[in-house]
């Protein structure tokens, strides 16, 4: 899945609202931004593969970033840096949304994610039906984004990532993207960096409103005493 698991981070959202929303947008792609991160370093793989489906046109070899135990490994990590920031909370939860990010592709993918670092890959195929991975997954984002409460980077949040996705499943790939791999990893990892930083932005506009807010409510009531 590519767009969908930040679908997962706006539905935590709605119930831990003190966790910054980028802060949720990292966890549940960390896996990716790891595994783009690995494939630019050349120790994981991914590379063109010629195909009618836009979600095979990937060979990927991930068996570090997406398998079972280096994901268990990943959220973790997670977990004992925020418990140890003295944030329990925040550290079970952004934990579990590292790990929803294997839980989620287990469902999409066809078997090429590894249960322990390379072996006994498993995936539950639903990439072999297109339209509807399509569909489901621009329908989890927009559901889980329409729950909060929206301001301009919403918006342009919500428009980066349906552009970039339908672009990604209904475009012709440039030669340019297929012939280099470094070139074509960088501008995706280069977007999910962008959504993230463009979630920031959502937040700390959304704190400035809400204090303001907070000050003029606070105006009105010395006023009226």
């Amino acid at each position: 899945m590519f767009i969908g698991h930040y679908g997962v981070a706006y539905i935590v959202k709605t119930k831990a609202s003190d966790i910054p929303l980028w802060l949720l947008f990292t966890s549940v792609q960390l896996l990716d931004i790891i595994a783009f991160t690995l494939v630019l370093l050349g120790i994981e793989k991914a590379s063109f593969v010629p195909s009618d489906n836009p979600f095979f046109r990937n060979y990927l070899d991930l068996p570090y970033s997406h398998s079972l135990s280096g994901t268990l490994l990943i959220s973790a990590i997670v977990l004992v840096i925020f418990w140890a920031m003295d944030k329990k909370t925040w550290a079970w939860i952004l934990g579990s949304c590292v790990l929803s990010h294997w839980v989620i592709d287990l469902i999409v993918h066809t078997p090429d994610l590894s249960l322990f670092f390379g072996s006994s890959k498993v995936g539950l195929g639903l990439w072999h039906y297109p339209i509807l991975t399509y569909i489901l997954e621009i329908a989890f984002v927009v559901i889980g984004w329409m729950l909060l409460k929206k301001n301009l980077y919403s918006y342009l949040l919500l428009f980066l990532m349906v552009g970039a996705f339908t672009g990604m499943v209904f475009a012709e790939e440039p030669p340019i993207f297929r012939e280099h791999y470094v070139l074509r990893t960088s501008i995706v990892l280069i977007a999910n960096l962008l959504f993230i930083f463009v979630a920031y932005l959502w937040d700390r506009e959304t704190k400035s409103q809400r204090t303001e807010s907070g000050y003029r409510d606070s105006r009105y009531i010395y006023k009226t005493e």
